[in-house]
């Protein structure tokens, strides 16, 4: 969406394992364990690491989750093909073999997790890096399971398995929101405060007790690019969604909300001003408006429906 950047949060993230977590590697070993934890080469040596594309994955599946607490219909179903759950990416192959599509229509008509996370047809507003350790990295556990016969309830007989966990350490990771929309933050917000809280479950084995994780936001950064860009005045910042800080035709089209300003509270770190391209305004949590961030989530999922040309998309002929 669009080919310039107007503004971005940048969410630095501590996740540390509160018990055993798994992250499994998609590569099979031959002397090792059955269940190997994820690795990449870095510093000179292999070591476990958070995938950010298992973090961003956790992450969606939650934001849907909450989305669907609203209704089940306001977030698609990133893998059905039928239904009201629809994929936003499916409805769109189905919708180019009657119609030219476009960059602005996508993002217009996408459900509002597709909008912050993407889909097959949209990058997304989110991005997650890979999350490593923050010193040392942690060592592994090795641990046995069993598979449990059904008829006797004791173990079956050759299902037992090998299998590596992370119990201690600190993972550190980024989050990246471009051109993000308010209500896009506030979902954010609720994103982290579940982690904090340790309700999102990392890797597998999350209904055996494995993945249980809690996080802890150590810094917030806003960056507002162009002549639109805000500055903060008597204690207070006026924080522009992207519909405030391009033409409002251009917003109309892409569907965002327009006007997209909350002014906050503001006592934090500011550098900008006159002749600067880039205005940065720097947050610990505690001082972030989140209340004020998730308000604009709620009022937004609350009057939110489904454009009526994908609403009727799950009618039409076509596989």
């Amino acid at each position: 969406m669009l080919k310039q950047l107007v503004n971005e949060c940048v969410i630095k993230l501590a996740i540390r394992p509160d018990g055993p977590i798994l992250v499994k590697s998609g590569i099979e070993t031959v002397s090792g364990p059955d269940m190997a934890f994820v690795r990449t080469w870095r510093d000179g040596e292999p070591q476990v690491y958070l995938p950010g594309s298992s973090l961003k994955g956790v992450l969606r599946s939650h934001a849907e989750r909450i989305t669907r607490t609203f209704n089940e219909t306001k977030a698609c179903d990133p893998f059905s093909k039928k239904g009201p759950t629809m994929s936003c990416g499916h409805r769109f192959e189905r919708r180019k073999k009657r119609e030219e599509l476009n960059n602005s229509l996508v993002y217009a008509q996408s459900c509002p997790i597709c909008r912050l996370f993407g889909s097959t047809w949209y990058g997304g507003r989110l991005a997650t890096a890979d999350a490593y350790a923050e010193d040392r990295p942690p060592g592994v556990e090795q641990r046995d399971g069993v598979g449990i016969d059904r008829f006797t309830g004791g173990a079956a007989r050759g299902a037992k398995f090998e299998l590596e966990v992370v119990t201690s350490g600190t993972f550190v990771t980024t989050l990246h929101i471009r051109n993000f929309e308010l209500w896009q933050l506030g979902l954010v917000g609720f994103l982290l405060q579940d982690l904090k809280d340790g309700l999102i479950r990392v890797g597998m084995g999350k209904s055996r007790g494995l993945g249980q994780v809690r996080g802890e936001v150590r810094s917030i950064r806003v960056d507002f690019l162009g002549p639109q860009a805000p500055a903060p005045g008597n204690g207070t910042l006026t924080l522009k969604g992207i519909g405030s800080l391009v033409p409002s035709e251009m917003a109309d089209a892409y569907g965002m909300v327009r006007p997209d300003e909350v002014t906050v509270t503001f006592s934090g770190e500011w550098q900008g001003g006159e002749g600067h391209i880039r205005h940065t305004a720097r947050f610990t949590d505690e001082d972030f408006p989140w209340a004020a961030l998730g308000r604009r989530w709620v009022d937004y999922i609350q009057v939110y429906e489904r454009p009526l040309e994908m609403a009727l998309e799950r009618f039409t002929g076509g596989a």
